[in-house]
């Protein structure tokens, strides 16, 4: 009776259920098996360098990080924010993400910033068998991830599919409609940048809500000044900004950027994911939404993540993998759609369009055949 009378019991109860669960950490070391093997899995040192580990401690079996000193390098000036992807550092110009190495994209060609590796620890690696970070999920695990609801979706739509095009020019009546739209569109930031950019009267033309039945999902990727401009654009396209998510960027050492290469005012450590649902035409904008009496609406899973991610910076425009795993579950149903896509993008279950995707691959047979009639030059691969 007294515990149930006074609520600090609770909180104590509760607290120490919460110290004695098991660590995600722990979880992912226990249960990171592929096919019977165990995986290779290992963590960071807390000491972070091999040298001042061995200060501390012998025969250490984490992996550390060691810097790379090079004769332009200012170690007073700190640590690059982009560690293991710099433009400027030699190490990395053969990194087929940053090009043909012929030349920097964005940045200097000797950045004085510190940069840093990987050091393989005293222990010897055991090479195991394991996938890749990015490999496909088997069908009937995807499936049981999404309850046993993929909607109308075929195994042909489960797949990775991918359309090399002009995005500013290509008909987008012969895709059909998603459930999902996430975009992450070349803003006209008002800065040099190693992409070309559209215009605002350009995003303003884009016909997304073509693309969507109503109450569909569409994810913005804004910064800076297209924040504004995002949420212009839902109200001129017919849609209605319902959240945000907040990715902040943390660098190789797992700590919050600094030397930021984006910001007018301050250097920007995270960037935002504006995400709204397409209106009805009959639906007043000001109007509440009808979450729990709508259908389409109720399919969706609300409450499930957190509005902030936490991930390391990668390739340019590249945004955290947990992304996607946030934007499946919260709509599990219905086709998906990525605009702006690079080769990084391409992920099961998505169709995405960029101009950097090399041949078009599609697994869908009826979007192999209307992109066939439509374009009848541009070759394109219908997968098995």
């Amino acid at each position: 009776m007294e515990a149930e009378s006074n609520p600090g019991n609770h909180a104590v109860a509760e607290l120490r259920s919460l110290m004695s669960r098991e660590t995600a950490k722990a979880k992912l070391r226990r249960l990171a098996t592929c096919q019977g093997q165990q995986i290779q899995f290992n963590p960071i040192c807390p000491s972070t360098t091999l040298t001042q580990c061995k200060s501390v401690r012998l025969n250490c079996t984490k992996a550390h990080y060691e810097p790379i000193i090079r004769p332009w390098t200012d170690i007073s000036l700190g640590y690059c924010s982009y560690l293991n992807l710099c433009y400027g550092e030699p190490m990395f110009t053969k990194n087929p993400s940053l090009g043909d190495g012929s030349a920097p994209r964005g940045g200097t060609k000797e950045c004085r910033y510190m940069h840093f590796h990987v050091v393989p620890s005293d222990r010897e690696q055991t090479e195991v068998t394991s996938t890749p970070y990015n490999a496909p999920l088997p069908l009937a695990v995807r499936r049981r991830l999404l309850a046993d609801q993929s909607g109308d979706l075929t195994e042909a739509a489960l797949r990775a599919q991918w359309i090399n095009c002009d995005i500013r020019s290509f008909d987008y009546s012969v895709l059909g409609q998603f459930q999902v739209i996430v975009a992450d569109p070349p803003w006209d930031i008002h800065m040099s940048l190693p992409y070309g950019t559209m215009t605002d009267d350009e995003m303003r033309r884009m016909p997304l809500s073509s693309l969507q039945p109503d109450w569909g999902i569409l994810c913005l990727w804004v910064t800076g000044r297209a924040m504004e401009l995002g949420r212009e654009l839902f109200s001129v396209w017919g849609y209605k900004r319902v959240d945000e998510l907040v990715w902040v960027k943390i660098n190789q050492l797992q700590r919050l950027i600094r030397t930021g290469r984006t910001g007018h005012w301050l250097n920007h450590t995270c960037e935002h994911l504006l995400i709204a649902v397409k209106l009805p035409s009959d639906h007043p904008r000001d109007a509440p939404i009808p979450w729990d009496t709508d259908h389409r609406l109720r399919a969706l899973r609300r409450g499930i993540d957190t509005d902030v991610v936490v991930a390391e910076v990668r390739e340019t425009s590249r945004k955290p993998d947990e992304v996607y795993g946030v934007i499946e579950r919260l709509a599990p149903h219905g086709r998906k759609l990525e605009l702006f896509g690079r080769r990084h993008n391409i992920r099961p279950g998505w169709l995405t369009l960029g101009n950097q995707l090399g041949d078009t691959t599609v697994t869908e047979q009826d979007l192999h055949d209307r992109l066939r009639d439509k374009y009848p030059q541009l070759p394109i691969i219908l997968a098995d």
